[in-house]
């Protein structure tokens, strides 16, 4: 019983020290996602089937402005690679980097936080191949969901939300410009740093 009685103390004393989401917090994290799709392009003389796969890795850097409220910069690297059902090859790098802001509505003691999540990246997209076409490419994104905390240091993160993608090439013959916009989920590790 006396074991129980410990066991117990000890659990309530570990729930109850979770979340650093105070004012002059630190917030560094980061997600990945590794996905493949088939695309199909028709056109009136072209029907080529692409195979891709695409790896996204994202980080961020943040700072707790006010109790709960952080915002920072996030950078962003994608590369997909894809094998068309004409023959041909693509190899494809975008970076981008810009701010986030992202807020908690839970008080921090609890062992998960409900949050919402906003950010826009801004950068660069470099076509491998023959060309080496470049262009812009921005993401902006919206996002809702939960963070777990395993201590008042880490969380792991799980979101949900709306994101859109638009992609250029400005110097291949004829521009290409190509909006993508849905839904889509992360999965990342947070760590809240106190200075």
């Amino acid at each position: 019983m006396k074991s129980f009685f410990i066991a117990c103390i000890i659990s309530t004393v570990s729930i109850s020290a979770f979340g650093q989401l105070s004012k002059n917090t630190w917030l560094v994290g980061g997600s990945g996602s590794l996905y493949s799709y088939n695309e199909d392009y028709t056109a009136p003389s072209i029907n080529v089937t692409t195979k891709y796969t695409n790896i996204d890795l994202s980080a961020s850097v943040g700072y707790f402005f006010a109790d709960k409220f952080a915002g920072g910069i996030r950078p962003n690297f994608s590369s997909s690679k894809g094998e068309s059902s004409g023959g041909g090859s693509m190899d494809n790098i975008k970076i981008a980097v810009g701010p986030f802001l992202r807020y908690y509505f839970l008080a921090p003691e609890k062992q998960f936080n409900i949050l919402t999540d906003v950010g826009y990246q801004f950068g660069i997209n470099r076509n491998g191949g023959g060309n080496k076409d470049k262009g812009k490419f921005n993401i902006f994104s919206i996002m809702g969901g939960t963070e777990v905390f395993f201590n008042s240091s880490i969380g792991l993160e799980i979101l949900l939300g709306y994101s859109q993608r638009l992609i250029t090439v400005e110097n291949s013959p004829g521009a290409l410009r190509s909006n993508k916009k849905g839904f889509q989920t992360s999965i990342g590790f947070q760590i809240h740093l106190e200075k």
